[in-house]
């Protein structure tokens, strides 16, 4: 990856770097634009209060992060309806 990301390019690392590590490089050029692109920084700012809003909304009554065992079941039913349709 290039020094000097674009901000497409920086939104694109931002929600990878959700998902998974980013190689040096790319962390590093992302970190460079976000210092100077107010927006950038906003929407990754964004990013990290969502997961961060995610984790903490989606516990089950014994605290533990995620969906509660009722709200899985009903996911899997459902899918299970469409994709059987």
């Amino acid at each position: 990856m290039k020094w000097m990301v674009t901000c497409r390019e920086t939104t694109e690392l931002a929600s990878r770097a959700m998902d998974e590590r980013l190689p040096f490089a790319d962390r590093v050029a992302m970190r460079m634009h976000l210092a100077i692109c107010t927006n950038c920084a906003h929407f990754n700012r964004q990013l990290q209060q969502m997961r961060f809003l995610f984790r903490s909304e989606t516990g089950d009554a014994s605290g533990e992060p995620g969906l509660a065992p009722e709200a899985r079941e009903r996911i899997e039913a459902e899918l299970r309806k469409k994709l059987d349709a």
